[in-house]
C-alpha cells in the first residue's frame, strides 16, 4: 500500500505523542543534554497536549497531519502561519523504523501546501546547531540557513542554539 498524508484525528494522539517523544529522544540523545530532551519531550509530547493540539487553531497552527501506511501512521507533522506571509514548520518526526523512504518529504509537503493555500510566501524552520541529519534535510529540499538563535525551551546555562533556515514559496 501506498502512505497517505491525511489530517489527524482524536484517535491518533496515543500513537502521535509516542512518535514524537521517541522520534525526538533518538535524534537528540548524542547532540542535548538529556535534562533538555525530557524538558521538551513533557512539554511538546505529552499525549494530553497532542491530543490538545489535534484540532487545527489557524492560522497559528493548522493541526497535526500524520502520514498513514496500511492503517499505522508512521509519522507527524504540524505547522500554521507566523505572520501575513510567512509559515512555520513547528515539529515533525518519523517513526525511526520508517526514516529514508520520503515520508517526512511527505509531511513537508503537506505543511508547505498549508502555508501555500493560507498566502505564505515562505516557510520556516527551526534545527538545533550541530543536527547534521536535519540540516541536510533541510538544504536539499531548498531551506537555507538565516540565522541562530537560543533554542526554545533553552536556559541560559544549557547554551542550546538552534539555526533558523527558510525557504520561498512559489
Amino acid at each position: 500500500m501506498t502512505a497517505v498524508v491525511r489530517p489527524a484525528v482524536d484517535a491518533d494522539a496515543t500513537r502521535i505523542a509516542a512518535i514524537c517523544s521517541g522520534g525526538y529522544r533518538n535524534a537528540y540523545r548524542e547532540l542535548l543534554p538529556e535534562g533538555y530532551i525530557e524538558r521538551s519531550v513533557v512539554e511538546f509530547y505529552s499525549e494530553a497536549r497532542v491530543a490538545k493540539e489535534i484540532a487545527p487553531a489557524p492560522p497559528g497552527w493548522f493541526g497535526y497531519q500524520v502520514v498513514e501506511e496500511d492503517g499505522r501512521v508512521l509519522g507527524a507533522a504540524g505547522g500554521g502561519m507566523t505572520g501575513p506571509a510567512a509559515g512555520e514548520l513547528s515539529r515533525i518526526h518519523l517513526d525511526d523504523s520508517q526514516r529514508g523512504r520520503g515520508l517526512g518529504t511527505l509531511l513537508l509537503d503537506r505543511i508547505t501546501e498549508q502555508v501555500r493555500t493560507a498566502g505564505g510566501t515562505e516557510l520556516w524552520v527551526s534545527v538545533f546547531l550541530g543536527d547534521r541529519a536535519g540540516i541536510g534535510f533541510y538544504r536539499a529540499r531548498g531551506f537555507q540557513p538565516v540565522d541562530t538563535v537560543r533554542a526554545a525551551l533553552s536556559r541560559v546555562d544549557d547554551h542550546i542554539s538552534s539555526l533558523r533556515m527558510c525557504r520561498r514559496l512559489e
